[in-house]
């Protein structure tokens, strides 16, 4: 009786700690709960980043806390990052000290909120970390007003570090190395270069470097896309984003089907008359189309080599973290995986200019595909997909019973996988032969007893 006395008490003992536990975490301030509804950038969870850690670190610069004073980034930021930030505060030749004394005030300011766009607490002093803000942003606004003037044609002279730009531009998308754009747009408004004021360089942030972006995914491109606003806690890659899927249409759709084995790939799609076309005038690579009528499927084009793959990664770690943002990157790559088996499905896709590929064969581009499904695990919400009428409407021309039989039959695509090889021809032709005398000598047997 007594050991029972004893063992109640501890038990006791527990539950009033449990209890003056969960107390105190409800009786937390409550800018904690707005912490975690405000954060956008996150960390990348091991069980995706150990499927290509690669893709999810910057090469050139960090931008932001996660990858701060990191060892290999020290060289960057003292030849590139330090003397490119000094340049944005600089008036001719001289430094503009109050421009300089105005922005830390401004960035003091911002600080509480500025570490709540973080998923996690921030182990850095506050001088640290504005520090550390003011650098970033400034590198960035000077990096992004010298694009500017290239793609303006405003440009004065070769700045020196152009060589760096297509790999600061990667760096730039990397779904940890972010931070909010706030302080930027605030940067941008205190330019003095006539040529270059906030207009144009909100425009060029807003739709000229997406295009930019964009081309090196989906080229040619004409995108109509563009974004015209965006909030508080938004940074690059949610930009990107968000550009990407601004002229696709709202998730209403259901998708009748998730039996992904049956939804046909781009091989049987073919054999079933289906013509592929590499759509040229779509808003992104996510707008796919389906005419049913005219049996033509337009796809935008995708070009894949590493940075795109690395790209394609990082938008949908963001996407499955962020509460604010739907998941047309995922499921993109969904639908691209259930036309993608084999290396026979992207040569049919290649064969129509819908995927360029710089990889070394086929095969490795389907492999990718279906890592990206597997590994980085999107999550697919089949009651809102942007793709389903597209995918509804190639059940149902796929379910009929004459499309299924034309693709059966259909002579081209028999030859291509199963007369390749002489005897493997003998072989099925034998077979074929022995099935009919089967049917004959079953229809034979039937009417013979019919009659009797």
């Amino acid at each position: 009786m007594e050991n029972d006395s004893l063992a109640s008490l501890d038990i006791l003992r527990d539950v009033h700690r449990m209890a003056s536990f969960f107390t105190k975490q409800l009786l937390t301030p409550e800018r904690e709960s707005v912490e975690a509804i405000q954060a956008t950038i996150f960390r990348v969870p091991d069980n995706i980043r150990r499927t290509n850690a690669d893709s999810f670190e910057p090469k050139m610069v960090s931008l932001g806390p996660y990858h701060h004073g990191k060892q290999r980034f020290r060289a960057t930021d003292e030849r590139i990052k330090l003397p490119n930030a000094t340049n944005f505060f600089k008036r001719g030749i001289r430094m503009d000290e109050d421009l300089v004394e105005r922005t830390v005030e401004r960035f003091k300011e911002w600080e509480p909120h500025l570490r709540c766009v973080y998923s996690e607490q921030i182990n850095m002093t506050s001088n640290e970390f504005v520090a550390m803000m003011m650098l970033d942003c400034t590198f960035i606004a000077e990096f992004l007003r010298e694009q500017a003037a290239g793609w303006y044609g405003t440009q004065k002279k070769e700045y020196l570090w152009k060589w760096a730009a297509p790999s600061i531009v990667n760096d730039m998308l990397v779904a940890e190395n972010q931070f909010p754009l706030g302080p930027l747009l605030y940067l941008f408004d205190q330019c003095t270069d006539d040529s270059l004021h906030h207009p144009p360089l909100m425009e060029f942030l807003c739709h000229d470097l997406m295009l930019q972006i964009h081309r090196n995914l989906s080229s040619p491109s004409t995108s109509t896309s563009n974004v015209s606003s965006f909030k508080a806690n938004s940074h690059l890659l949610h930009l990107f984003h968000g550009w990407l899927v601004s002229q696709l249409p709202r998730k209403e759709k259901h998708l009748d089907t998730v039996d992904l084995p049956s939804f046909p790939s781009a091989e049987v799609l073919e054999a079933m008359r289906i013509q592929f076309t590499n759509k040229t005038d779509g808003s992104s690579f996510l707008d796919i189309t389906f005419d049913e009528s005219k049996r033509s499927m337009e796809i935008p084009q995708l070009i894949i080599n590493d940075d795109n793959i690395s790209l394609l990664r990082n938008l949908i770690t963001f996407e499955q973290q962020c509460d604010e943002v739907d998941n047309y990157i995922s499921e993109y790559v969904w639908f691209m995986d259930c036309l993608i088996n084999t290396d026979k499905d992207v040569a049919v896709l290649r064969k129509h200019k819908i995927i360029v590929s710089r990889m070394r064969n086929d095969e490795e581009v389907a492999h990718i595909f279906n890592e990206l499904r597997r590994t980085d695990a999107p999550v697919v919400d089949f009651d809102h997909l942007y793709l389903a009428e597209v995918m509804n409407n190639v059940q149902s021309y796929s379910r009929n019973r004459w499309n299924r039989l034309w693709g059966l039959w259909n002579f081209s695509w028999l030859r291509q996988n199963y007369f390749r090889n002489r005897w493997v021809s003998i072989v099925v032709t034998v077979a074929v032969f022995f099935n009919l005398l089967t049917l004959v000598q079953t229809v034979y047997a039937v009417l013979s007893y019919h009659k009797q």
